[in-house]
């Protein structure tokens, strides 16, 4: 089995993750052309540490603007066929991409492949036998064919910077595309205080009411049909 692919990881005060994150990118039995890391404005030293790592890392920097955005910074250097996505925090298993790669390859109605998934906690060493799985439909575990998800465009940032993902996968399946789940867990997301997803205030949930609420607009428009556009109430 063999995929050109590359890895997106956007990146904001990592660098207390990040080293393990490529790490577990560069043991993969199926490796990576490029990985992509994206500095969304750090104030820590998460550019030298994807740095050090040399090739095949790139790292492009951006003022901070939140997760969607770094993500499409990233989207925009991608040059191979397939491409993955990553947080910073959480990490791959070895045969992760190979097993994607599997259900990807050769299967033209497929757009993307996600996967199962464990939790462990900051500090841990990350066990992929223990614990409940999660049915993980996060940038974490995604694969793409890069044609069909440059048919999407960019991934948009919301409220409390929550959601990107969300409105990006409803405009995919709105175009047709089929995303499929790999029943095996392929990767460990880490439970850290001060991650994007460890608590959710009302403020930072209103991130995901508006991309459903965007959804729910362009179904509307979809039902609604060009006769009916602009007609009286």
């Amino acid at each position: 089995m063999s995929l050109d692919y590359s890895v997106v990881i956007p990146a904001y005060n990592a660098a207390g993750t990040l080293g393990e994150a490529i790490r577990s990118i560069l043991a993969q039995t199926l490796p990576p052309d490029a990985i992509i890391v994206v500095d969304d404005g750090s104030t820590d030293d998460t550019a030298a540490v994807a740095t050090a790592f040399g090739s095949p890392v790139t790292v492009v920097r951006q003022h901070n603007q939140g997760p969607g955005a770094a993500t499409t910074a990233g989207f925009r250097e991608v040059a191979t066929p397939y491409f993955a996505t990553l947080d910073a925090d959480d990490v791959w298993l070895p045969p992760k991409m190979e097993v994607q790669a599997a259900r990807l390859v050769g299967s033209p109605d497929i757009t993307a492949a996600f996967s199962l998934a464990r939790q462990f906690k900051d500090g841990e060493t990350p066990d992929p036998h223990v614990g409940p799985e999660y049915r993980l439909w996060t940038r974490t575990t995604m694969v793409l064919k890069t044609e069909s998800a440059r048919q999407v465009g960019d991934f948009h940032d919301f409220p409390g910077r929550l959601g990107e993902l969300v409105d990006w996968l409803g405009r995919s399946r709105d175009l047709g595309h089929r995303h499929v789940m790999v029943e095996e867990v392929l990767a460990m997301r880490r439970v850290r205080a001060g991650s994007l997803s460890h608590s959710i205030d009302a403020t930072r949930a209103r991130g995901y009411l508006v991309a459903v609420h965007q959804a729910m607009k362009r179904r509307q428009a979809r039902q609604a049909g060009p006769d009916d556009e602009g007609s009286p109430v």
